[in-house]
C-alpha cells in the first residue's frame, strides 16, 4: 500500500473530475493513514493505524481482505489510467508523481519479494 496507492487514487480522481471526488477523499485519508504510521514507525515505534482506510472499516479480523481489496482498487486505477491514455491528461507534477509512484511500488514489490525468500531460505 503506502504513499504509492494514495497517489494514484488523488491522481486518478483528479483526472476524473467531479465524478473522482470519492477516489480523492479515500487517497487523502489513506495519506494521512500512512503519514502518522510513518511518524510512529520513524520514532521506532509500531504502527499507529492499519495500512488503509479500507483495512481499518473492515477490522483486524478482516484487515488482510481490507487490504487486497485497496490493493486490487489501485492497481485497477493504473490499469483504468494506462488503458484509456489518461496520463496524457496530468499535467507535468501530476505525471512526475504518478511515475515517481509507479517505480516506488514496482521496486517495493520486488524488493518485498526478495526480502520474503531470502527469509524463508535463512528459516
Amino acid at each position: 500500500m503506502g504513499l504509492p496507492f494514495c497517489a494514484f487514487k488523488i491522481l486518478t480522481g483528479l483526472t476524473l473530475g467531479r465524478a473522482g471526488w470519492a477516489l480523492i477523499a479515500l487517497g487523502v485519508l489513506d495519506l494521512v493513514i500512512n503519514v502518522v504510521n510513518l511518524v510512529a514507525l520513524l520514532f521506532n515505534r509500531p504502527r499507529v493505524l492499519g495500512v488503509c482506510l479500507i483495512a481499518i472499516l473492515l477490522g483486524r479480523p478482516r484487515e488482510d481482505l481490507g487490504t487486497s481489496i485497496d490493493m486490487l482498487l489501485s492497481f485497477a486505477l493504473v490499469a483504468l489510467m494506462i488503458g484509456f491514455g489518461w496520463l496524457a491528461v496530468l499535467d507535468p507534477t501530476e505525471l512526475a508523481v504518478w511515475n515517481i509512484s509507479v517505480i516506488l511500488n514496482v521496486l517495493g514489490a520486488g524488493f518485498g519479494r526478495l526480502f520474503l525468500s531470502l527469509r524463508a531460505e535463512n528459516a
